[in-house]
């Protein structure tokens, strides 16, 4: 999907990340793809299906101030449980059980050493019952969507209203005249 460019100055992008055909591993793909047509997500909003493309998503990216990304996370917790990081956390999550964390650790390395960063970076991960191959979610991880997609409109909803407060504290900015 094209950007959208957002006339409030700053930058929302939802990018899901997976392989689909890999059962479980398809999570954050499926959910970025349900959230293009969902009517509550908000205007300019840039929605990227980013699957395990890495550094490839970097000029994708460019310009983003807050990115929001969806994927299975294998941290070892129950199967289908939505698991939320930001900030450090993010670089500490173990990349060797996912090919794409690896790629996603790289790629914010590389806009951070371009002064490319986005200002906010949170990563909504779901717990997957199984990698292995196929093209459905397992039952656990498919009943987890639903919160996922809910976590990810609030993460949204909630930059949005910080956009807004953002340009209304901004000098030159006339209130209530």
């Amino acid at each position: 999907m094209m950007p959208v460019e957002d006339l409030s100055g700053g930058r929302i992008c939802v990018m899901g990340l997976g392989n689909l055909m890999c059962t479980d591993d398809a999570v954050g793909m499926l959910a970025v793809q349900l959230l293009q047509s969902d009517p509550r997500l908000p205007g300019h909003v840039m929605v990227i299906e980013g699957g395990t493309l890495g550094l490839d998503l970097l000029g994708r990216l460019d310009g983003v101030t807050r990115l929001l990304v969806l994927d299975a996370v294998d941290c070892g917790v129950t199967p289908g449980s939505v698991m939320r990081f930001e900030g450090e956390a993010i670089r500490r999550l173990p990349t060797g059980r996912s090919v794409h964390l690896l790629g996603l650790s790289d790629l914010l390395s590389v806009m951070l050493l371009l002064d490319a960063a986005p200002m906010e970076v949170v990563l909504l991960g779901v717990q997957p019952a199984s990698t292995e191959l196929g093209t459905t979610l397992t039952s656990t991880v498919e009943q987890a969507l639903d919160v996922l997609l809910a976590g990810a409109l609030q993460q949204v909803l909630t930059w949005k209203v910080d956009e807004k407060r953002e340009r209304l504290a901004s000098p030159g900015v006339a209130v209530g005249v």
